[in-house]
């Protein structure tokens, strides 16, 4: 095995799972003509564990549409298992809601063998949720936001007080995210402004339905109005195909299709992608939306919605302080950011880096 695929399995297994000798361990993968997720991963996670004196087992199943059809060879392996590994959307499905059993429950964002043995998973993940951990405090402490972005988007949004709102102040996931890529989804409170659309919507992979990619051959502008899109500005017929995708996706639950729900920006700057992110444009999104690159909004139904929005090379501020300056996670620089960070780590993990996502 290659000695960096195996760093990013004991990264997984070690720090990520605290995985220890005796261990039940799940790897869940995918049974498919087009996996999203290479089909080796599973063997090259057992294969370590098994050298750790962890016991592993390795089920594939079929993408489902959502956790509703929550595979039963799996739910009926979870309730024996002392950790369960998703290397399969299946795991991104239920990464808001309850799943079988009572293992740790780990989602990872490794498509390839390439992204295991990268230093987007090699990299210790205790410290990166450190950092995930201070940051997602100085943003809850924050009472207001601005996002603005080079193609003429401007929002700004108020963080209520916990005991101010009934509705939570963030999405808190149900399972563990391997590698670290972002902060829970920040719920809007009054977000106002505008927001410039373009490039191409999919689905926020919470449920998988057809013809969720939607190209926008030109901008179109919303305007933003206590979280609700309330007007477009752009091409005519480009606006009603939008209009029918939002109303179309928002029917899976039967919410607002023109609500902005929550967002999250990424906070790996070694997120990669590598292939041609229009062969599958979904599969691009499973991984890439851990970039500082990308901010990625829920949108149109119940929360969190079935439509993700792109925004690319985003500056970001909170009351005022910028955490991300276009698409480059500048929070990695602060004073308190570094201090959390050794010498050899604030060298592997600064705003200097930003790797390419293929657009």
């Amino acid at each position: 095995m290659n000695e960096d695929i195996e760093a990013g399995a004991r990264n997984l297994l070690l720090n990520c799972a605290r995985a220890k000798a005796g261990d039940q361990l799940l790897l869940v993968g995918e049974r498919t003509v087009l996996p999203f997720f290479d089909s080796q991963l599973c063997n090259d996670v057992a294969e370590v564990a098994d050298r750790l004196g962890i016991v592993s087992e390795i089920v594939l199943v079929e993408p489902v549409a959502d956790a509703s059809y929550f595979p039963t060879v799996v739910s009926e392996a979870m309730q024996s298992a002392d950790i369960t590994i998703f290397f399969s959307r299946l795991g991104d499905q239920i990464r808001f809601s309850d799943s079988p059993g009572k293992s740790t429950k780990i989602m990872t964002y490794t498509l390839s063998r390439q992204h295991l043995g990268s230093p987007f998973a090699t990299i210790n993940y205790r410290m990166m949720h450190r950092v995930h951990d201070h940051l997602f405090t100085r943003i809850k402490g924050a009472k207001k936001y601005s996002i603005e972005s080079a193609n003429g988007t401007s929002l700004t949004a108020n963080i209520p007080g916990q005991s101010d709102s009934s509705e939570p102040i963030a999405s808190e996931f149900t399972v563990e995210l391997f590698p670290v890529m972002i902060f829970p989804p920040l719920t809007f409170f009054n977000l106002n402004g505008q927001l410039v659309l373009e490039h191409f919507l999919l689905s926020s992979s919470t449920r998988a339905y057809s013809d969720s990619v939607l190209y926008l051959e030109s901008p179109v502008t919303a305007q933003i109005e206590d979280s609700r899109m309330v007007d477009f500005a752009g091409d005519d017929r480009l606006i009603r195909r939008l209009c029918a995708q939002l109303e179309r996706a928002a029917a899976i639950t039967g919410g607002d299709p023109y609500r902005l729900n929550s967002w999250h920006t990424g906070i790996n700057p070694y997120t990669f992608y590598s292939g041609d992110l229009h062969a599958n444009l979904e599969q691009w999104g499973t991984v890439t939306y851990g970039s500082p690159r990308y901010t990625h909004i829920h949108a149109a139904g119940k929360d969190p919605g079935d439509v993700s929005i792109q925004l690319f090379d985003a500056s970001i501020a909170f009351d005022g302080e910028r955490f991300w300056d276009r698409g480059k996670f500048v929070f990695l620089d602060k004073p308190e950011a570094r201090d959390l960070l050794s010498d050899e780590e604030r060298e592997l993990l600064n705003s200097s880096v930003l790797k390419d996502i293929g657009i």
